[in-house]
């Protein structure tokens, strides 16, 4: 990924820089078509981005249709972890969207509210999808053990592995290891690869290790980010730590 790699001294700088890249492709795709559709992900490793999004005065968010890439299961919208929430209050209740799709983790029939999912991701394709890379290397909640690079869905239920989970714990979105859910819905490695540009922010010291296996490790479901390299549309905005282990850093 030589020349799609960007490393910035600190996390602002970074996610500035991720928030303008996603901004210039959704004007660009507003041009075009006059509509654009975007996944969002949410963690604090978006928080630059978001900030950065919410602040733009140059994208017509009436014409912008949002997703987001996974949620926990069993967890209402309300709920203080809750994806959902988490984007709402960092960019969906401040700028004046088209409309939000809500994946929601606590529908009674999960595999239903996958299909129903994947059905508007396919009637709006996006032409961006913004990402992290966790700390097991994941993508969305696609861990090391579900990852399937040829997966059929684009949209699927999903067991989090146990690093992921204390993932959720270091992040400050649950304060116990038995708080966090085991499931979760998640959009899928293949669809990624499909959608034409992914900004990939990823600051921080926990996530060197599993930068440096995504971007000079093989490419195997052992570490699902590494898939990126394959995607030509994908850019990534790292700091002086998540970059540390870098060979090239």
């Amino acid at each position: 990924m030589t020349g799609r790699v960007s490393i910035y001294p600190n996390r602002r700088e970074a996610g500035m820089a991720a928030a303008a890249e996603a901004s210039a492709v959704i004007r660009e795709a507003i041009e075009r078509e006059s509509h654009a559709s975007v996944v969002f992900a949410a963690a604090p490793s978006q928080n630059e981005l978001l900030a950065g999004l919410r602040a733009d005065a140059a994208i017509n968010w009436r014409r912008v249709t949002a997703f987001h890439l996974d949620e926990y299961a069993g967890l209402p919208a309300t709920h203080p972890a809750s994806f959902r929430r988490f984007l709402r209050e960092r960019l969906m209740d401040h700028v004046p969207l088209a409309v939000f799709h809500e994946l929601a983790g606590d529908a009674p029939d999960l595999e239903a509210e996958a299909d129903r999912y994947q059905r508007l991701l396919a009637d709006q394709p996006p032409v961006l999808v913004a990402l992290g890379i966790g700390e097991n290397g994941h993508l969305a909640f696609i861990d090391p053990g579900e990852c399937d690079f040829e997966d059929p869905r684009d949209v699927r239920l999903v067991h989090l592995d146990d690093v992921c989970r204390r993932q959720q714990v270091h992040d400050g979105a649950f304060a116990r290891m038995e708080d966090v859910p085991r499931r979760a819905l998640s959009l899928t490695i293949p669809f990624f690869l499909r959608t034409p540009h992914a900004v990939v922010t990823v600051p921080g010291e926990a996530k060197a290790p599993a930068v440096r296996d995504a971007l000079e490790g093989p490419i195997e479901p052992r570490c699902p980010a590494s898939i990126l390299r394959r995607h030509t549309g994908a850019r990534l905005f790292l700091d002086q730590d998540s970059a540390a282990l870098l060979s090239r850093s």
